[in-house]
């Protein structure tokens, strides 16, 4: 689910939708009680000897940010973070890099390609393992199996992190190439004030109250709802909620918990998750219900491209609902809008709704460790000034000193989007309930890590089929053409043998 992802600029942007966080702002409040990890002796930059200028895309955590659109000016906290660490170690600068990007992906790819990426780089993990080139961001497993200098009291970096993030984010090939400490969450947020307009006094608690609810604003000549819509997002709740029963088999292909890519695509090769399997698609007219009762201005375009008109449709009070995530109450409240928010869970479903349901409560199967607090660093190839004695070890010792509990909780909370996933950290008030989702087991299920083009091209098929361009059998023909498509993809560029799983 990758919610930044879309926004590419973002995720983030899960998120971002142009998720590049269409706003990021909050209270800078700091609940931790702790003091951050003050330098040890025998650092990797003292032993290193390297001296010089770090520099960090930190994307929505980007302090002091004059050309980033949607962050917030006087967000300062990594800022801080940075002058502590500047201050213990004479001779080291961090630079933050304030610059927003169209593609954000195409801007690594050519950086990359030249040997001028940033020394740390925002990367989501979907991205590190399948669609940025093989190469450009340093392995760091090793470093988690190590100590953090500035985490007293762990024997190993990985002990001070969230487990489960740590498990889901890990690459087909046992590799991690990012820190990951922030979680986002979405809902479905709503004008309550339109919603008195047409007469609904409650929010929709089932899949039928929510198509009525639709249907009941429609009649009171209020749009429902406008915005793209997102496969990605959408079908974690579906797939998340058909195959629970399934999900051990199909996240222990690889042996490790959490779905891995490896485990998509044996998962697609076996027909599990592919449209041989009825349920794999038995969602999509169940949705195209919901779609039916939208504007259709946007039902065929990528959702990162047009969630900021999205956005602004439903800031502007044109539109009554809109599925987004945990930042659009900072949103609100930024854009000084005059209407009362609420928000509701995408519901429980029921096998009154669709014979598949398993009866779960899937509504948490879009957030996850998918956000902005996503940091790797660059490789000597991808990078050329890495190649300089002493500096890698400089650059992990700046992420070692970003990455530790109190550091990571003063640096979310000030953002206000997201929750702090890290054991100890605690969220900001606002956040409180959903905290428990970011520690809990994650077992989302979700198609579009076999490949780099398959999520869009997946997406492309779904805004298609909503619109009522093609029908249900054409759309399905289509899906499994793309399904096949992404496991030779696969299959080819990591050399995987389906025979033996």
């Amino acid at each position: 689910m990758n919610i930044y992802k879309k926004a590419k600029m973002l995720p983030v942007m899960l998120i971002a939708l142009a998720l590049v966080l269409s706003g990021c702002g909050g209270n800078a409040a700091n609940n931790s009680s702790n003091t951050p990890g003050t330098t040890p002796s025998g650092n990797q930059e003292e032993a290193s000897g390297w001296k010089g200028t770090i520099t960090m895309y930190a994307q929505a955590y980007t302090p002091d940010a004059k050309n980033i659109s949607g962050l917030r000016k006087d967000q300062r906290m990594l800022r801080v973070v940075a002058d502590e660490y500047e201050k213990a170690h004479p001779g080291i600068k961090i630079e933050f890099i304030d610059e927003e990007f169209k593609d954000y992906t195409q801007t690594v790819r050519v950086k990359a390609a030249a040997g001028e990426l940033y020394d740390i780089f925002w990367g989501q993990w979907a991205d590190l393992n399948n669609t940025f080139p093989k190469g450009i961001a340093e392995d760091l497993t090793e470093y988690f199996k190590k100590p953090n200098p500035y985490i007293p009291g762990k024997p190993t970096w990985q002990e001070a992190m969230n487990e489960t993030v740590v498990n889901e984010t890990v690459s087909p090939d046992g590799k991690h190439y990012n820190i990951n400490g922030d979680y986002v969450a979405t809902a479905f947020f709503y004008n309550k004030d339109l919603f008195d307009k047409a007469g609904i006094t409650e929010a929709p608690k089932s899949w039928v109250e929510l198509i009525e609810v639709s249907k009941k604003l429609q009649d009171a000549g209020i749009v429902p709802m406008s915005q793209g819509p997102d496969y990605s997002w959408f079908q974690r709740h579906y797939l998340t909620d058909f195959y629970s029963k399934e999900f051990e088999t199909i996240s222990g292909y690889d042996k490790n918990p959490g779905i891995s890519s490896l485990d998509e695509t044996i998962a697609i090769s076996k027909g599990l998750l592919s449209t041989t399997d009825e349920r794999f698609m038995a969602w999509w007219p169940l949705f195209k219900q919901l779609t039916d009762t939208w504007k259709k201005d946007y039902l065929t375009s990528e959702p990162g491209i047009v969630a900021n008109s999205a956005k602004n449709d439903f800031l502007a009070g044109k539109t009554a609902i809109i599925y987004d995530g945990s930042w659009v109450p900072n949103n609100v409240k930024d854009a000084n809008v005059t209407f009362e928010l609420a928000s509701f869970n995408f519901p429980v479903l029921s096998t009154a709704d669709s014979q598949f349901s398993t009866g779960i409560d899937a509504s948490g199967a879009v957030g996850g460790p998918n956000g902005a607090f996503q940091f790797a660093v660059s490789t000597k190839e991808a990078n050329a000034t890495m190649k300089e004695e002493g500096k890698k070890e400089a650059v992990i010792d700046w992420l070692h000193f970003v990455g530790t509990p109190e550091n990571v909780e003063r640096i979310v909370n000030e953002n206000g989007n997201f929750v702090p996933t890290w054991p100890g950290t605690k969220p900001n008030d606002s956040m409180s309930e959903l905290a428990s989702q970011a520690s809990k087991e994650l077992k989302a299920i979700s198609v579009g890590g076999s490949s780099p083009n398959l999520g869009k091209n997946l997406q492309r098929v779904f805004g298609l089929y909503l619109s009522g361009n093609i029908n249900f059998d054409k759309a399905k023909e289509s899906v499994q053409k793309e399904l096949d498509t992404a496991i030779k993809e696969y299959q080819t560029k990591n050399n995987t043998d389906f025979s033996q799983y």
